[in-house]
């Protein structure tokens, strides 16, 4: 090794540990508890973590499952609708749930994306105004209480419901939808502006509480911070008790189910016998006709493919070198072989071989002696041959001894 290499070698370890002894001190080692996936109940439920915080603060809590009981609420209590219901339920309840808070009930909903039905919101006359956009949470006052909510997108809006509080967001995105057609409200032209051009100084609503009729309603920008895997970050905790819990009321109703269930369950609600019997009977059709264990089988006979096809080559290839004596020398090997099991000499097996065959003596005689001319009379010679084979083969020999006697 060169000396200029080791100085190259030697200079480097030298940096590494210059980097090392600079790096490792300023390393800090920080656990940090990863949230689990939800599984069970959690899964199934995003408004659990909710429901079970605000009945550690001692108020009822119950969930509805289905649409139509939104019809018979009591009026001293709060209800959370944290999914966009349906159209077809929201048609036959956005009505009824009006008239429920105006006769003195309090609603919690959340602004509807553009994608989602909006016969809710607008039964309430509520109209979203546009998106506004935080990278690290909004800072809202809420009943003069700063929070940092992970809210990082919204849909903000603005109503003609007076307000009982409200917190504000600065700067959004105008949305681009069929409201840009409506005809424009006095209590909110101000804050309206060209689809798609951002206004970053116009406050807007996020959330906020108003009087509607003897009841109340809250609207929030976006509920997914009071959902399960938000619901321990930041204040978003403190937001849902503030947004949920209003005034003497002392029960929180959660609409967090789907109208219905799915379709496997909500068969099985209404016709297990049904689904029993079909079973059965795809269990009974399965058993007949798939393999059961029984008596073993013999197994199938030893074929020789090979050697036939071999046989029927060697044939094919003697008879188009017109070999035909190679050819008919098996055959006749095997009727002399019948014929000398025959009575007498050998004109007289001969005579009787042609008797049973109903052949002439001179055909077999030709046959067994002459030599094929041509490929025509080597096929009658061997049909000759055959058939006399074959007869002489089913003739029984004790019945011929007793006729020649």
């Amino acid at each position: 090794m060169s000396r200029d290499r080791r100085l190259a070698i030697l200079l480097v370890i030298g940096l590494i540990l210059i980097a090392s002894a600079w790096l490792l001190p300023r390393l800090e080692w920080v656990e940090v508890d990863v949230p689990a996936r939800p599984s069970g109940e959690a899964l199934r439920d995003d408004a659990l973590a909710a429901r079970r915080m605000i009945a550690a603060l001692g108020y009822r809590t119950r969930v509805i499952q289905d649409a139509t009981e939104l019809a018979r609420l009591p009026q001293h209590a709060t209800l959370w609708l944290n999914q966009a219901l349906p159209d077809a339920a929201a048609g036959r309840t956005s009505e009824q749930i009006a008239a429920w808070v105006n006769a003195g009930g309090h609603a919690v909903i959340a602004v509807p994306g553009s994608w989602q039905p909006q016969r809710l919101s607008k039964a309430f006359g509520i109209q979203a105004l546009g998106m506004h956009v935080a990278k690290s949470g909004a800072r809202l006052d809420i009943e003069g209480r700063p929070m940092l909510i992970g809210i990082r997108q919204c849909d903000v809006f603005t109503t003609s419901h007076p307000v009982m509080w409200q917190a504000t967001v600065k700067g959004y995105k105008p949305r681009r939808g069929d409201d840009e057609d409506d005809e424009p409200d006095e209590s909110n032209a101000h804050a309206k502006a060209p689809a798609g051009k951002a206004l970053d100084t116009a406050e807007a609503i996020a959330v906020a509480r108003f009087r509607v009729g003897k009841g109340a309603l809250t609207v929030l920008c976006d509920d997914r911070p009071m959902l399960n895997p938000n619901i321990g970050q930041q204040d978003n905790a403190r937001f849902a008790a503030a947004v949920l819990l209003e005034g003497d009321r002392d029960e929180v109703i959660f609409a967090t189910q789907p109208e219905y269930p799915a379709l496997p369950l909500w068969l099985w609600q209404r016709a297990p016998l049904l689904i029993l019997s079909l079973g059965t009977l795809v269990m009974l059709l399965l058993w007949r006709a798939g393999i059961r264990f029984g008596a073993l089988q013999a197994g199938p006979p030893a074929s020789r493919p090979g050697l036939q096809l071999h046989l029927r080559a060697l044939a094919a290839f003697l008879l188009r070198q017109r070999q035909y004596e190679a050819l008919l020398r098996g055959p006749r090997d095997e009727v002399r072989r019948l014929l000398a099991k025959l009575p007498g000499n050998v004109a007289e097996q001969i005579t009787d071989a042609a008797k049973r065959a109903a052949l002439t003596p001179e055909a077999i005689t030709e046959a067994l002696e002459t030599t094929p001319r041509d490929a025509h009379h080597y096929l009658r010679q061997a049909t000759t041959l055959a058939q006399l084979d074959t007869r002489l083969r089913a003739a029984r020999p004790g019945s011929a001894r007793r006729k020649t006697r």
